[in-house]
């Protein structure tokens, strides 16, 4: 069987997507305004336009700090954002945040769900690797009498913290990997 040069460099090029990882054929950076761009033009009346209403840059003045990504007393352990804040700045640099609606919540896995995401872009060969990691996962399971509440005696929502859904990061990827995909001639 003979090799052409194009077809030796491609698969010298291509390294294995592991578990959790989307492949894209474009570069990081380029990867990176393709998300911005498929986040700000998402519909007015879609349900993902609450779900993913704000994508913002690594970089960026409202990319939030690590310490507030970082798992907070009470919360599950969450392994993908401990691993993502080890990840040197440079390594980061083409990564988004996407957050949802501040009161938004969506049904995932029978309850009623909420997340923000990091999305990691890395260079894997001549295009990238797209992965999802999940920061400040909660559910809201309805509202609770507080005698003593912030404002005092009153219904307040029952929010709690919980482990990710891969089902929600799952569908993140699902939607990205569908909007980056390069149009077909």
């Amino acid at each position: 069987m003979r090799f052409t040069a194009l077809t030796a460099l491609l698969l010298a090029c291509t390294l294995p997507v592991q578990a959790g990882e989307v492949a894209l054929a474009q570069p990081p950076a380029a990867a990176q305004a393709a998300v911005l761009r498929a986040i700000a033009e998402l519909p007015p009346h879609s349900p993902q336009r609450r779900r993913y209403r704000l994508a913002v840059a690594y970089g960026a003045p409202l990319f939030p700090a690590d310490a507030d990504l970082m798992p907070q007393p009470g919360e599950p352990a969450n392994e993908d954002i401990t691993s993502w804040l080890r990840l040197p700045a440079a390594r980061r640099a083409h990564d988004v945040l996407i957050a949802p609606d501040a009161d938004y919540f969506w049904q995932q896995d029978g309850a009623e769900y909420s997340a923000q995401f990091i999305v990691h872009l890395e260079q894997r060969g001549m295009g990238s690797v797209l992965s999802v990691a999940q920061a400040h996962p909660t559910v809201r399971y309805g509202r609770k009498f507080h005698l003593l509440g912030r404002t005092g005696p009153g219904y307040y929502q029952d929010i709690r913290s919980i482990a990710p859904s891969s089902q929600a990061g799952a569908d993140l990827q699902a939607f990205l990997a569908a909007a980056l995909k390069p149009p077909t001639p």
